[in-house]
């Protein structure tokens, strides 16, 4: 349960240059996170050249994709590509993989949004075919074998049954869409504990060898953990104070405090990898040295 801690960084590439990426990316090393990644969304640049563009300007870290919206792909197509990306960034990817959410992007793109259960059903067949083409001689192979590093991530029973049973790394969204407020809100500390539980027990043998990811929503640093409650009340609207603060998604207090705090997800959940989008990335970058 004790895994090294490994950081993340989902950089945003919305209206960005070339230098500004370089300049991002190479930032991020300096700060010390571990994976730096590129998120596939419709008014983002493509996560595949901004994964290259990373890896020829740092050194360190490793690269990835957080996450790719499978619908979006040909599976097989995918699987080529995903061989060329590691040979091209010297077998630093880590592949992460979604059912995408945000429905106005698959009308955009002429794909059907569908139900849950069949964006579910497109990742599974997804991750499949990745395994089944890699593993064909015919197909172009990765540096990493049988293949780069896989993350998948959710929160519902079939995204987490299917990452405990096929990726090396589950990521924990620690959220949920709810209708009462229309958008996503955090799941509590105990509602973290039976996810966990629930991803431990479908990984059956499996257990000791998956690496738990959790994406926070929030990093605020600050002496007085009380004042940040407003800002981060829309994520949980109906949580108590002590629930809010006390969900493992949610990062507040001084440095030293979210160290703590990152302690803590370790030895209750076994959550050794965290990930915080851009608008956190100075901020998270002084709890990695707290931590470090």
């Amino acid at each position: 349960m004790n895994r090294p801690f490994r950081f993340g960084v989902v950089l945003i590439s919305e209206g960005c240059s070339r230098e500004a990426w370089v300049a991002k990316s190479r930032r991020a090393e300096d700060l010390g996170y571990d994976v730096i990644s590129a998120p596939d969304h419709l008014n983002l640049t493509s996560p595949f050249p901004s994964v290259v563009l990373t890896a020829e300007n740092t050194t360190r870290p490793r690269v990835g994709t957080y996450v790719l919206n499978t619908a979006f792909h040909n599976h097989t197509l995918l699987a080529r590509d995903l061989a060329t990306l590691d040979q091209f960034t010297g077998g630093r990817l880590e592949i992460g993989l979604g059912t995408g959410y945000v429905e106005w992007e698959f009308t955009s793109a002429g794909v059907p949004f569908g139900s849950p259960g069949a964006r579910v059903d497109r990742l599974e067949s997804a991750v499949a075919e990745i395994d089944r083409a890699i593993g064909d001689p015919a197909h172009p192979k990765p540096v990493q074998r049988p293949r780069p590093p896989l993350l998948v991530g959710g929160h519902g029973d079939r995204v987490l049954r299917l990452a405990a049973r096929h990726a090396e790394t589950v990521s924990l969204t620690g959220a949920k869409f709810n209708p009462a407020y229309g958008r996503m809100t955090i799941a509590t500390a105990d509602q973290m504990d039976e996810r966990v539980a629930y991803v431990f027990k479908c990984a059956g043998d499996r257990a000791g060898e998956i690496e738990l990811n959790l994406l926070s929503k929030a990093t605020l640093l600050t002496t007085d953990r009380g004042s940040a409650v407003e800002q981060l009340r829309r994520f949980g609207p109906d949580l108590p104070e002590d629930e809010l603060l006390g969900a493992p998604t949610v990062l507040v207090g001084t440095p030293a405090d979210v160290a703590a705090k990152l302690h803590e997800n370790r030895d209750r959940y076994g959550i050794s990898y965290t990930t915080v989008m851009e608008n956190s990335m100075e901020n998270f970058g002084k709890v990695i040295a707290a931590v470090r």
